[in-house]
């Protein structure tokens, strides 16, 4: 007897690739097309090609931090060439309140702090007024060859949510021109996730 029943569409298999993906797709989109944020502050750099991050890099425990750890949020990464001085605590405080303004979205977007190994860690005082921060030690991990000619006097770098350094963000940062970055690329996944659903609920 043959088996005439309809078969389950995939969907939620679908829709689970589809959100590590689509992020991803949304950076590669904006490569091809030249898509700069409008506006008249500095606003991110678009990182050309979009590349993965090189290096070894260990946690306050000298666990190894593999780049599975960069997937699946979006990441605000801060590297630094020593200890996190005054002009780093600026920017922790600016990258916090960034995430805080996402509000419903905040858990979407995490923050990294890269220092040299065998740089001071920060105190337990600065750490208790970040509590999303992960701290992490090692070489610098942009590919020198990837770097931007302003490399020197980068703030911030975006990575999406397969790890790929995609912008890059001058100093002094523009904590408003991330921020209006962050929710662009965060409403355009969710606008291609919504239509993936819809045709779910359409099957």
């Amino acid at each position: 007897m043959s088996d005439t029943g309809k078969r389950p569409a995939p969907w939620p298999l679908i829709l689970l690739f589809a959100s590590f993906l689509v992020p991803a797709a949304i950076a590669w989109t904006m490569f091809f097309t030249g898509w700069h944020p409008s506006g008249t502050g500095n606003y991110g750099e678009l990182v050309q090609p979009p590349h993965h991050l090189d290096g070894e890099l260990r946690d306050t425990d000298g666990a190894v931090i593999g780049g599975d750890h960069f997937r699946g949020r979006w990441t605000i990464l801060m590297v630094r060439d020593g200890a996190c001085t005054e002009s780093c605590v600026e920017r922790l405080d600016e990258t916090r309140r960034v995430r805080l303004a996402l509000a419903q979205n905040a858990d979407r977007v995490r923050r990294v702090l890269v220092l040299p190994e065998g740089a001071e860690p920060p105190g337990e005082a600065l750490l208790e007024g970040h509590p999303d921060l992960r701290v992490l030690f090692g070489d610098d991990p942009v590919p020198a060859g990837r770097r931007l000619d302003n490399e020197a006097g980068t703030a911030v770098s975006l990575l999406d949510t397969r790890a790929y350094r995609m912008m890059a963000y001058p100093e002094p940062l523009d904590a408003g021109g991330l921020l209006q970055d962050l929710k662009k690329l965060l409403r355009l996944s969710n606008i291609d996730l919504e239509r993936l659903q819809g045709l779910s609920e359409d099957d």
